[in-house]
């Protein structure tokens, strides 16, 4: 290895090692439980961050959602006009914020002037960007990438950038963006959606991916067994009328949603989620 070389080694190990003292005990516990499919453990996504409590999409939800000690937070990604990323779930900036119009139509500085909605009143939020989301996750929480725009690689430089390739993944629609995404880079991560037994069958025969999205029409014994014999978790969604029981008192229908083996659960309401998983010896001891 000739003296270049051996910086640039030396440098990425340093990078690394630096990476990793970053890291959180907890933190250490939810990847190894993400990345252990077999596991007992249930890991639970908040969906939009905590925004029961805050504004979605905003740092505060995002930051809540560390405090609970949750294993994923899940965030949009949208571009602005000047191919910022920032974190909106609409296409429009209208329903959370007191602008009007399109993201794309904005600039950077422009939709940093507007200020997230929270129950219909107005707040000091600003609008996120990828770039503050992931160096807050970094280290503490997963991140779930809900990918609203087509500059996925613009993304992939900021997850370089941040240093959060094992901090986030990429929710992606088919097992063909999984496999482009990880001949670009292979530690990248990603969480598949899959809309039949079918699908699944599909994904695994194209790529390898850490997670698949499932829906409740297939969500059966066989299809949750294939994933998981395949490495990856199972993920379901809570959000709709499994959470409207559980808020109104009906823990149990958590189990029900889970009870054909999904692992991974994104629900409006993360503090109930772990309260019933915790009963069930599902959780963290």
């Amino acid at each position: 290895m000739n003296k270049r070389a051996y910086v640039c080694a030396s440098f990425i190990l340093l990078s690394t090692l630096m990476s990793n003292a970053q890291e959180t005990a907890r933190f250490k516990e939810i990847n190894k439980a993400f990345l252990t499919p077999t596991s007992k453990i249930v890991l639970i996504a908040s969906h939009r961050g905590t925004h029961n409590d805050f504004p979605e999409n905003s740092m505060s939800a995002f930051k809540k959602g560390i405090e609970l000690g949750i294993d994923v937070i899940e965030a949009d990604v949208r571009h602005t006009k000047d191919d910022s990323l920032v974190i909106m779930h609409d296409a429009t900036v209208d329903r959370m914020t007191n602008g009007k119009g399109r993201v794309d139509e904005y600039t950077f500085e422009e939709i940093r002037k507007l200020r997230l909605k929270f129950n219909g009143q107005l707040t000091d939020e600003k609008i996120p960007t990828l770039e503050e989301v992931l160096t807050l996750a970094k280290g503490k929480i997963l991140v779930d990438l809900d990918i609203k725009t087509n500059r996925v690689p613009h993304i992939m430089q900021v997850v370089q950038k941040t240093q959060t390739e094992n901090t986030c993944f990429f929710f992606l629609g088919q097992g063909i963006y999984a496999k482009m995404l990880k001949e670009k880079n292979p530690v990248l991560r990603t969480l598949v959606r899959t809309h039949s037994e079918a699908n699944v069958d599909s994904v695994f025969k194209v790529t390898k991916t850490e997670a698949v999205h499932i829906d409740e029409k297939h969500n059966t014994v066989a299809v949750t067994t294939k994933i998981r014999n395949n490495g990856a978790r199972v993920w379901i969604n809570a959000l709709g009328e499994v959470d409207k029981k559980a808020a109104a008192g009906d823990l149990e229908a958590y189990g029900e949603l889970m009870k054909n083996g999904a692992n991974m659960i994104q629900t409006d309401y993360p503090a109930l989620l772990m309260k019933y998983l915790k009963s069930k010896n599902l959780y963290y001891n």
